[in-house]
């Protein structure tokens, strides 16, 4: 390595020497030792020393193959050393917050409007994105998906519509021939009896059509809610009357109790929906007691906030495996895109529609009953 070495004795003198370059010292004061050993060099040359019970030994270098540096730091600055390492790694730490921060923020401020336009889809609701940038590709997707949605939904409205309009029509000519038949004494009584359970069959399609309207137009808002301030006692007598003056089945007599504080409670709704919600209350407690039963409607308020609106039934009742299942398929429509695609072959869309117009109403829907107690559908509703 090119090393070479000196021993210096007690007098300063070089006692021996090996190698040594000519521009080295042959001899050193106690002052030009201290500083050759405090910064590890003498004449440029690096160098190493011991000490030796014959004198001071220094083994050196060429110049330029080793580098001294030293390091003189306080007592309480080596103390502090920790607290400085703490407050590096915290630093550290708050840079590292600040941008996943500044990160997270950018990225929900470009995903949110997309987040938005998915939730706007799923809730039946038309999305159009403009972004830009890397997303722009992704938001035009998501326009184009919502435009084809919304062409289906109105197809399918419309066509929802239009078997309706043309239903309506053959179906009233059945009615009425079927409620003639019925009612002429000249005709046998089978066949009275046959036009008469002709008619019962044609009414259940009328009101399934109409079910699907007001599911259509709870859908796709193909006919707004009008919202007015409805008089709910001369609503339900309306209805009690419509039902008890239709002669069609003196199986399901009704009756009707008014509570006396609810004689005047109004609510704010559509009073063609909340029509259509009790009819149909009245028409499920009809359509699962063929053998007959007693219908109550009644009027009651509520926490002096909301007027109640329950139908109930003396009939058959039901087990409560199948309440509970009839309350799950409320909740699974509660969160379905279409009420028309809640329809179920045993229930229809009657009790799923009363949910949905209670619900438009901000209101709310309970069922209850039991095996040989009967079965009650109450709708809670806001007073205005």
């Amino acid at each position: 390595h090119g090393a070479w070495a000196v021993l210096v004795d007690g007098e300063g003198a070089v006692a021996w020497s090996h190698g040594a370059p000519d521009d080295v010292p042959a001899s050193f004061t106690p002052n030009e030792l201290a500083m050759a050993a405090h910064y590890a060099n003498i004449d440029d040359y690096p160098a190493f020393f011991w000490n030796r019970d014959d004198g001071l030994l220094a083994v050196g270098f060429p110049k330029g193959t080793y580098w001294h540096m030293g390091l003189t730091f306080p007592a309480s600055t080596v103390r502090m050393v920790p607290f400085y390492l703490l407050l590096v790694f915290a630093v550290d730490l708050g840079i590292l917050f600040t941008v996943y921060a500044v990160s997270r923020r950018r990225t929900q401020r470009a995903v949110g409007p997309i987040a938005d336009a998915l939730d706007a889809l799923s809730e039946g609701r038309a999305a159009e994105l403009r972004l830009k940038g890397d997303l722009r590709e992704i938001g035009d997707q998501i326009t184009e998906a919502s435009g084809i949605i919304e062409q289906k939904d109105a197809a399918r409205a419309n066509w929802i519509r239009g078997v309706s309009h043309d239903i309506r029509t053959p179906l009233s000519m059945i009615l009425g021939y079927a409620d003639a038949l019925a009612a002429d004494g000249r005709v046998p009584e089978d066949a009275r009896a046959q036009a008469a359970l002709i008619r019962a069959q044609g009414l259940k399609i009328k009101d399934l059509v109409t079910d699907l309207n007001t599911a259509s137009q709870l859908d796709y808002d193909m006919q707004p809610m009008r919202l007015e301030r409805v008089h709910a006692a001369r609503l339900l007598r309306t209805v009690a009357a419509a039902h008890a003056n239709s002669g069609l089945d003196e199986a399901h007599p009704i009756e009707l109790d008014i509570a006396e504080d609810a004689l005047n409670a109004v609510v704010l709704g559509d009073e063609r929906l909340l029509t259509r919600a009790v009819e149909n209350a009245i028409s499920n407690a009809r359509l699962h007691n063929e053998q007959g039963c007693t219908i109550s409607v009644e009027l009651a308020l509520r926490d002096n906030a909301y007027c109640t609106i329950r139908v109930s039934d003396d009939g058959a009742g039901i087990a409560a495996a199948d309440l509970a299942a009839l309350e799950a398929r409320l909740a699974r429509s509660r969160t379905a895109r279409s009420a028309a695609g809640s329809f179920n072959r045993d229930h229809g869309l009657g009790l799923v529609l009363v949910d949905r117009i209670a619900r438009a109403h901000e209101g709310s829907l309970s069922l209850d009953g039991a095996p040989g107690e009967g079965f009650s559908v109450t709708l809670a509703l806001p007073l205005a």
